[in-house]
């Protein structure tokens, strides 16, 4: 079992760090292999909607924009669990954690009938953090 853990905060080692270590270490607790990823060590923009991911050859499905952030959608899509933690600043995740999400879900949206290019399942779970009352 593959599990990727994503930390959307820019804080490293605060109140978002510490639920996805606890989570990490329950999911290494059942055997899983984990891959744990700081969104905010990459460089990488939002999805730019330029449609090449729709198109019939071999970019259907794929977004066309190489980055950072790009081995890391080809891993979530090859894992069996998706693990996000995400600050809440202004009443909303972090912007590199919507950008990863716009990424991740247009590219494998089809606009013919709004079924998914993608066939495999893989399990998400998010944890959103704030540190106020």
């Amino acid at each position: 079992m593959k599990t990727i853990i994503i930390n959307a905060s820019p804080r490293k080692k605060w109140n978002t760090a510490e639920v996805l270590d606890a989570a990490r270490k329950g999911a290494e607790s059942v055997g899983s292999e984990v891959e744990y990823v700081n969104l905010y060590d990459l460089v990488f923009k939002g999805c730019r909607s330029c449609l090449i991911c729709k198109r019939k050859d071999k970019t259907k499905g794929k977004c066309y924009w190489k980055d950072d952030l790009s081995p890391l959608i080809e891993k979530i899509f090859d894992s069996d669990a998706l693990i996000i933690g995400s600050p809440i600043y202004f009443g909303q995740p972090t912007s590199e954690f919507r950008a990863l999400v716009e990424r991740l879900i247009f590219c494998i949206m089809s606009y013919d009938d709004g079924s998914s290019y993608y066939t495999g399942k893989v399990n998400v779970g998010i944890f959103y953090t704030m540190n106020a009352p």
